[in-house]
């Protein structure tokens, strides 16, 4: 007698960017009583062009738990690609936070090897590498070379006879990247993600490498490795 009076379970209503995983608006809660009909908005963003979505845009309420999720991608996107790349670069190289957007950290310099896992081809014709969370490159006086490190000797013995190392005695350092956003750790320099370090976050460096000293890289752990870009030590001036 009362059923139709009953509250059904909310519908939690996200709208993403696919590629970055980011909430574009603040995710939206759907109520109503069982039996009633619900209808999501599938809303515009300006710049963004609507992809697909995952679960039901209309129904009814009743006790189910849902969601509903509408995916959009940046207009100026178009191929999006995850790849295993390395870059050779032939002059300093600007990192961005994102594809087309705000310089961050120093120039990468010329003549080392990066690695990037994602490429995006914009419209206009341009392709962008991701080499690291919120770390992108333009492709511009680069070139792709073979996986240096794909043969059958163990990455930390090969960086021997490239890296100049230095014994740090447990110095305190600061990330220093962008707030609320993190940094990539590695399992060896130019190596596999391994983990994230916050900005602002304190670390203990315990090896300095550097490649002919233009590229520094710090260990903050047993096979963890962070950029010097983003390395803030007491004692620099």
């Amino acid at each position: 007698m009362f059923e139709k009076f009953k509250t059904g379970n909310p519908i939690w209503v996200y709208y993403v960017d696919i590629d970055s995983g980011a909430n574009l608006i603040v995710p939206q809660l759907l109520r109503g009583r069982i039996g009633e009909e619900y209808q999501v908005d599938k809303k515009k963003f300006p710049n963004y062009n609507f992809v697909k979505v995952e679960g039901d845009l209309t129904g009814t309420f009743d006790m189910t738990q849902r969601n509903v999720k509408l995916f959009y991608r940046k207009q100026s996107w178009g191929e999006v690609q995850d790849i295993n790349m390395f870059l050779e670069l032939e002059a300093p190289t600007t990192v961005y936070d994102t594809v087309e957007g705000m310089p961050v950290g120093q120039p990468l310099p010329q003549d080392i090897i990066i690695k990037a896992f994602q490429r995006v081809a914009t419209k206009d014709g341009q392709f962008w590498y991701e080499i690291g969370a919120d770390q992108w490159i333009k492709y511009e006086k680069m070139h792709v070379v073979d996986d240096p490190f794909n043969n059958d000797q163990d990455i930390p013995s090969r960086l021997e006879n490239q890296l100049t190392v230095l014994q740090l005695n447990n110095i305190k350092a600061t990330v220093d990247y962008i707030p609320g956003k993190s940094v990539d750790v590695y399992d060896a320099p130019y190596g596999n993600q391994v983990d994230k370090v916050d900005d602002g976050q304190e670390v203990t460096l315990t090896k300095r490498l550097s490649d002919s000293d233009e590229l520094t890289w710090y260990e903050i752990g047993p096979k963890q490795f962070i950029s010097g870009n983003y390395v803030k030590i007491e004692e620099d001036k």
